[in-house]
């Protein structure tokens, strides 16, 4: 059996700080200096990846998870296809898909073993780490699951999304490959597939909604992911309309003074102002239902009245600095928000439905299509969802239409007698 030439990168969420100050760990630093690739870039793809990592330290099971797949593909990239980060493209991507289904042996533990050990006061690699571990296989050939393969998919489409961020990517490569698939599939099958679009069932919305805010209840750190959850399925939003983005050149950040009151037949109506893509502002109706959500989250935060006033320049998701969060970091809480219902889903037994949920929590756009999916479904007008879409037009939302009508079809279809 040939050796394995790779080596671990990043300790535990409790060890990560440790080894960042003290700037790599020495064993590590010594792996990477032999690695036979520009050592400026190997040493780029190193430390971004560790700030990559830093923000999921609070959540140690999407860290984990994160560490793991992140671990694995630079070890790839590296030692196998012989790039940098900055030279990933589709093909790379693709050929790394192919390596996950059928990794050399010598890439596979038989046991899970952790990639740092302590000897003589410091951490050292562990000569037992492997990036695969194949507990069942008993001398059987390796195949990932289904399962496995998404939670890779959902991992490296986080971390690039960082990574274009960092403009250390100048495009997705994932995105690419979806591109290249979508081409390559017939014409056949795509005129006889139904139209779909990614929501959550009734059931899971349902579950997800009552155990984030059970986990609000009990601990008030939970307050800001129920609040950035329901704010998006309700309102139909991108996570990045949560977050400061540039309008006009300059930073904007979301304020309570977005929400604003109106005096419409008598009734008071609220709706909340936000910039989409390309920077087109558009309001959006607040249910009635949605403002106990909206109250709360004031009263967390300590704010003088239930509902904002006109001048209200608080930031609607503050910053430890005072300022707004970012686009990735409300992505971060949506996602953080997501896997706490996965781990609710799993320990009252919903395994299935579990696994399900974790491989799709990256995917935040199923929050704001299952808003607009319910809205219809309960009988709203299509325009006025997709104009608080924000879309150009209502393809979209006679999309969901459709296919909300060939669902009715699907369930009546099911009591047809024989």
């Amino acid at each position: 059996m040939s050796r394995f030439p790779g080596f671990p990168l990043y300790d535990a969420a409790s060890h990560l700080e440790e080894q960042m100050d003290a700037d790599g760990y020495r064993a590590v630093m010594e792996a990477l200096a032999a690695v036979p690739l520009e050592q400026d870039d190997i040493d780029r793809d190193y430390r971004v990846t560790f700030t990559y990592l830093e923000d999921f330290t609070s959540v140690p099971g999407t860290y984990n998870r994160f560490r793991s797949e992140v671990q694995r593909f630079l070890n790839y990239l590296w030692l196998v296809a012989g790039r940098t980060l900055d030279q990933v493209d589709s093909e790379v991507v693709a050929s790394y898909f192919k390596f996950l289904k059928n990794p050399p042996a010598s890439w596979i533990a038989p046991s899970i073993a952790h990639g740092f050990i302590d000897k003589q006061g410091e951490r050292v690699i562990n000569p037992r780490w492997r990036p695969f571990t194949d507990q069942k296989s008993k001398g059987t050939r390796y195949t990932p699951s289904p399962a496995s393969l998404k939670a890779s998919r959902t991992a490296l489409s986080s971390y690039f999304r960082f990574l274009l961020l960092r403009k250390v990517l100048a495009e997705d490569p994932l995105l690419q490959v979806r591109r290249r698939d979508t081409l390559a599939k017939s014409k056949a099958l795509i005129e006889h597939s139904e139209d779909s679009v990614r929501r959550y069932s009734d059931w899971q919305w349902s579950f997800i909604r009552d155990a984030l805010e059970k986990v609000a209840n009990e601990n008030p750190m939970y307050e800001r992911h129920l609040f950035v959850v329901i704010t998006m399925k309700t309102l139909f939003l991108r996570f990045s309309e949560l977050a400061v983005r540039s309008v006009d050149g300059e930073l904007r950040t979301p304020r309570f003074s977005d929400f604003r009151k109106q005096v419409i037949r008598g009734e008071e109506v609220w709706t909340y102002y936000v910039f989409g893509k390309g920077e087109k502002g558009r309001s959006i109706t607040c249910p009635d239902a949605y403002l106990d959500y909206l109250k709360r989250w004031r009263a967390h935060l300590g704010c003088d009245t239930p509902l904002p006033l006109p001048n209200d320049s608080t930031p609607i998701l503050s910053s430890r600095k005072g300022g707004g969060l970012f686009p990735r970091q409300v992505h971060r809480i949506c996602e953080e928000a997501l896997l706490l219902a996965a781990d609710a889903m799993e320990a009252e037994g919903f395994l299935d439905e579990s696994k399900e949920l974790r491989a799709i929590s990256a995917e935040t756009h199923y929050l704001r299509h299952t808003g607009a999916s319910q809205a219809i479904d309960a009988g709203a007008d299509i325009r006025h969802i997709s104009e608080e879409l924000g879309h150009a037009s209502a393809a979209f939302a006679e999309q969901v239409y459709v296919n909300a009508d060939q669902n009715r079809r699907r369930v009546e279809g099911r009591d047809r007698a024989i």
